[in-house]
């Protein structure tokens, strides 16, 4: 098993909720990405909803979605075994906590607790006034530890998926001009998309991700709305709908079908769709089902 405890030090000492944390941890600075992947897979073995990364897909996580990797940390039990992951992101005086989880066969001893205490620690350093993190609906220890941790619901956000296929009704805007956006066009969209994103569907993850596409559709009346989402060989992801809001079905229901006509052959996953977006029936109608939820939580500093 990969980074049994060599020369690990003690990175708080602070209690949370009466818990005064007794293991140890080392920054995931010291660790590659391959490691850092297995680390992370040994954690998922039987987690609700696995997402297993290799290296390649850690060092893009790492990048797209700002974790430091100085302030996130491989946690040690005391008998000195490796046993979980934690990984901080911050974004200016945002924190975001993500990839937190626990070797099953060595839970049950705080470790949890004592990274969580460990990475708000780190939040407080750089001055983050607001930590926040999404939680899989149904992981009642993880919520509940949350809870003791001082954090809040925010909200509860979608994951939906949509297999490979074609759309089986004709083009609903069959006189609407499509067109696609430039590059200039995306970062000029995403610049001015309305605010309330997740942390991973912000628009400097989005641009961080890259491989994107977009397209405006402008009906006969000369109102528009355009959509831009991550094109890749097999997975339409990260997508991000404008439609004004006295055509907010009809815009969403051209857009889509536009964009899924242009990949049928694309399996497609939008992570973080709120769940009280109002157009989520639209994107049901194209064929997108719902996969899990989260629950969005935020602790203030």
């Amino acid at each position: 098993m990969i980074g049994e405890k060599k020369d690990t030090q003690v990175t708080t000492d602070r209690a949370t909720n009466g818990y005064k944390p007794t293991h140890t941890a080392r920054p995931t600075s010291e660790f590659n990405y391959k490691e850092l992947a297995d680390i992370y897979n040994q954690t998922r073995l039987d987690y609700i909803v696995p997402m297993p990364m290799n290296a390649k897909k850690m060092e893009e996580y790492v990048t797209n979605f700002s974790v430091d990797l100085d302030a996130s940390v491989v946690v040690y039990n005391q008998e000195g075994q490796m046993a979980g992951l934690g990984m901080l992101g911050i974004r200016d005086d945002r924190a975001w906590i993500t990839r937190l989880g626990v070797i099953p066969e060595r839970r049950g001893k705080n470790l949890g607790m004592f990274m969580m205490t460990t990475m708000l620690d780190a939040a407080r350093q750089h001055r983050c006034r607001l930590v926040q993190l999404e939680v899989i609906r149904g992981n009642t220890p993880a919520y509940r530890m949350f809870h003791k941790c001082g954090f809040h619901d925010s909200r509860d956000l979608l994951v939906v998926r949509r297999p490979p296929g074609t759309i089986p009704f004709d083009n609903p805007e069959p006189d609407a001009v499509v067109t696609n956006l430039s590059a200039a066009d995306i970062q000029n969209c995403l610049d001015n998309r309305s605010e309330g994103a997740s942390w991973l569907d912000e628009s400097i993850s989005i641009l961080k991700a890259g491989n994107l596409n977009g397209l405006r559709v402008t009906l006969p009346t000369g109102e528009s709305g355009w959509i831009v989402y991550q094109c890749t060989a097999f997975q339409l992801s990260f997508l991000v709908l404008h439609t004004p809001s006295h055509l907010r079905d009809r815009m969403a229901l051209a857009l889509l079908y536009n964009m899924h006509s242009r990949h049928p052959m694309q399996d497609t996953k939008y992570e973080n769709i709120p769940a009280f977006d109002l157009r989520w029936p639209v994107f049901q109608k194209i064929g997108y089902v719902e996969a899990f939820r989260r629950i969005e939580m935020f602790l203030y500093f």
